[in-house]
């Protein structure tokens, strides 16, 4: 539901990728009640952390800082330029891999799958990696950031993106030029109906290839919403 010199910014190590594997409790009753704002609530329910970035080329395993592995879940801003699609790994503290949330083997899902500059993310309900694995063939820069740090849902933006939302919930349009791929919106929030600390998405919007116009409901917030598209989109919010 996204790859030589190599240049790391704060204390993490980074050894090449060898031997790769493929392979949640309830919150606390005083979660289920959302703070008066998205940041509020996302710091809460996801866990905070520095901002931390890496950057190289080519096949990598980056270890990652222990504050961001103790988090929830944060967001991954990637920017690639190679020569293949690039694909992001997570390990968690087990060793175990997963690929990062929204797949971001990211050749379906651009115009030119040997660039890409947008985000992802790692979805709360898994393991929080303690590493990323990255597979790719050119040079490449990631930033981990955690969920708090989201700006508030747009009406119009590109690409992939992390937002926060604080609105009152309910039916919205919108409209991508693109048609070549779909449209997708996840929303993640806790609350009366029953999902608690973020860790269960709804979907909403997920539309045809084809499909210029897109409609949608989102719950009221505070949430967190992920879009997917890889050109341009506009929306029309409740």
């Amino acid at each position: 539901m996204l790859a030589a010199a190599l240049v790391l910014t704060g204390c993490a190590s980074v050894t090449p990728v060898e031997n790769q594997e493929t392979d949640s409790a309830p919150p606390p009753s005083s979660s289920l009640v959302p703070p008066a704002n998205s940041a509020e609530w996302a710091s809460e329910a996801f866990g905070t952390f520095d901002e931390y970035t890496s950057s190289g080329t080519g096949e990598l395993r980056v270890e990652l800082p222990a504050e961001v592995a103790k988090a929830r879940s944060g967001i991954i801003d990637i920017a690639y330029d190679g020569g293949a699609p690039l694909t992001l790994w997570s390990e968690d503290s087990a060793g175990a891999l997963g690929m990062i949330l929204l797949d971001t083997s990211i050749e379906g899902y651009t115009a030119d799958p040997t660039s890409f500059n947008g985000q992802t993310m790692w979805w709360a309900a898994n393991e929080p990696p303690s590493a990323l694995l990255v597979e790719a063939d050119g040079a490449w820069e990631v930033t981990v950031r955690p969920i708090d740090s989201a700006p508030q849902l747009p009406e119009s933006g590109t690409g992939y993106g992390a937002y926060l939302y604080d609105g009152p919930g309910g039916a919205f349009t919108g409209v991508k030029p693109d048609t070549g791929v779909g449209m997708s919106m996840t929303e993640y929030r806790s609350g009366a109906d029953g999902i608690g600390g973020g860790e269960t998405p709804y979907e909403a919007v997920s539309e045809q290839r084809r499909d210029a116009d897109f409609r949608g409901e989102l719950a009221a917030g505070p949430s967190l919403i992920f879009v997917s598209q890889r050109g341009e989109w506009e929306l029309d919010l409740p």
